[in-house]
C-alpha cells in the first residue's frame, strides 16, 4: 500500500481536535437540555464534568504503556470509536444514573483521543513537532470557540443543541474508519516478545525521573489555570465589574478565541525560537496579565484586555511542553505523554474547584491573585527544566 502524504494524517488529526474541541466547548450549553431529558436538576447534571474527566484519567494512565507498545494508531482509532460512541450514548440517556455511566465511558475515549492525536502528529512532523502540536491545539481552541456558538443558533432554529454533538460524533466516526485504513502505524512495538517485555519494564523507569516529573507539575498547574480562568469568566466579570452574565459569556468566547490564536502564534514563533524560549515568553507574559488582571479588578474594558492577553499568551504552554516531553522521552513518548495529559487532568479537576470557592465565597481579588501565583508557579517551574536536561545529559554521557 502506497504510504499517505503526512499532510492528509496531519489534516485528519486537526479534524479531530476541531471536533473534539467542540464538543468539550459545547458541553455546558446542553446542561439545561440533558437536566430535563433526564428529569434530574441542572446541579446534578453539573456531574457530567466530573464523570467526564474521571473517565480521561483512568484512559491516560493506561493509554500511556498501552501506545507504546500497541502503536499510535490502533489505541487512537479505538479511542475515537469510544468517544464518538459515548457522546451518542450519554446525550440520549433517560436516567442521570445511565447518562454518568456512559460520560464516564466517553471521558476514557476523550482520554485516548488526546494523547493519541498528540503522538500522531508529533511522529509525522519529526522535524518540527512543536509548530505541528500547536497548530493541533489552535484547532481545538477554534473548535471550543465556535461549539457554544453552533449549539446556540441549533437551539433556536431546532429547538435542541444536542444535533451538534450527534454531529460531531458522526464525523469522529468517520475520521476513526479512514485513520484505521490510512495511517501506516510504525511506532508499535515489533521484534522478539521477550525482548519486548524486557524494554517495557525498564521503560517503566520514566516515572521515577524528577525531569517528567516537572514537566508533569507544569501541566497540571496550566490546565488547571485554563480551566480555573475558561469556567469563571462570567461570573468573574459579573461579581466585579456588574456585567450581566450574557456578556460575561461574550468574554468567555473571546478567552477561547485568544488561546486559539496564542497557539497559532506560538507555531510561527517555534520556527525561531527553542521550545525553552518559549515557555519562558509565554509564561513572563502571562504573568504580566495576571498582575494586570488585579490591578485593574472592576474595569470592564481593562479586565477583558488582560484575561485576553494571559489567554493569548498561556496558550501555547500545553503543546510546546507535550513536544518538549517527546523530544526528551523519544523511546517512551506514549508513557511521557500519558502521564503529562493525566497529571493536567488533575490539575482540571482541583484547581478550577478552588478558584470558583475563592471567587463565590471569599473576597473576590483572592481569586486573581490565586491565578496569579499559579503562573508564578509555572514561571518558576520553566527555570529548573534546562538544569535537570542538562544534569540527565551528563549522566548519559558518562
Amino acid at each position: 500500500m502506497k504510504p499517505v502524504s503526512p499532510k492528509i494524517i496531519l489534516v485528519l488529526n486537526y479534524l479531530i481536535f476541531l471536533f473534539f474541541g467542540m464538543f468539550m466547548g459545547g458541553i455546558g450549553p446542553v446542561f439545561n437540555e440533558l437536566a430535563d431529558q433526564t428529569a434530574s436538576s441542572l446541579t446534578a447534571v453539573g456531574g457530567v464534568l466530573t464523570f467526564l474527566f474521571l473517565g480521561s484519567l483512568l484512559a491516560q494512565i493506561i493509554a500511556g504503556p498501552l501506545t507504546d507498545r500497541y502503536g499510535h494508531k490502533n489505541i487512537l482509532v479505538i479511542s475515537l470509536f469510544i468517544l464518538a460512541l459515548g457522546i451518542i450514548g450519554f446525550t440520549n440517556a433517560a436516567s442521570v444514573t445511565v447518562m454518568f455511566a456512559l460520560v464516564f465511558i466517553t471521558g476514557m475515549g476523550q482520554g485516548g483521543v488526546d494523547i493519541g492525536t498528540n503522538l500522531v502528529v508529533s511522529d509525522v512532523s519529526p522535524g518540527d513537532n512543536t509548530s505541528a502540536l500547536n497548530l493541533l491545539h489552535f484547532f481545538f481552541g477554534v473548535g471550543a470557540f465556535i461549539g457554544p456558538a453552533l449549539i446556540g443558533f441549533a437551539i433556536a432554529r431546532a429547538g435542541s443543541g444536542l444535533i451538534v454533538h450527534w454531529f460531531a460524533a458522526g464525523v469522529l466516526i468517520l475520521i476513526a474508519v479512514l485513520i484505521l485504513f490510512l495511517l501506516n502505524d510504525q511506532s508499535a512495538t515489533h521484534g522478539d516478545p521477550e525482548e519486548n517485555v524486557r524494554k517495557s519494564e525498564k521503560g517503566f523507569r520514566i516515572y521515577l525521573s524528577p525531569l517528567l516529573w516537572l514537566f508533569g507539575l507544569l501541566m497540571l498547574v496550566y490546565v488547571g489555570v485554563e480551566f480555573g480562568l475558561g469556567s469563571w469568566i462570567s461570573n468573574y466579570m459579573n461579581i466585579t465589574t456588574g456585567a450581566a452574565l450574557q456578556y460575561g459569556a461574550l468574554v468567555t468566547s473571546a478567552y477561547w478565541g485568544a488561546l486559539a490564536l496564542g497557539r497559532l502564534a506560538g507555531a510561527a514563533a517555534s520556527r525561531k525560537v527553542t521550545r525553552m524560549q518559549l515557555l519562558t515568553i509565554a509564561l513572563a507574559s502571562s504573568l504580566v496579565g495576571a498582575i494586570g488582571l488585579i490591578l485593574t479588578r472592576g474595569m470592564v474594558w481593562p479586565s477583558i484586555i488582560f484575561i485576553a492577553w494571559i489567554s493569548f499568551s498561556y496558550g501555547t504552554v500545553y503543546p510546546t511542553t507535550v513536544a518538549y516531553s517527546i523530544s526528551i522521552f523519544p523511546d517512551q513518548q506514549g508513557k511521557a505523554v500519558g502521564f503529562l495529559v493525566a497529571l493536567g487532568n488533575i490539575g482540571g479537576i482541583i484547581l478550577p474547584w478552588m478558584a470558583g470557592i475563592l471567587l463565590v465565597n471569599y473576597a473576590n481579588q483572592a481569586y486573581a491573585v490565586f491565578l496569579a501565583i499559579l503562573i508564578g508557579m509555572m514561571v518558576l517551574i520553566v527555570t529548573f527544566i534546562p538544569r535537570l536536561v542538562r544534569r540527565r545529559d551528563q549522566n548519559q554521557a558518562n
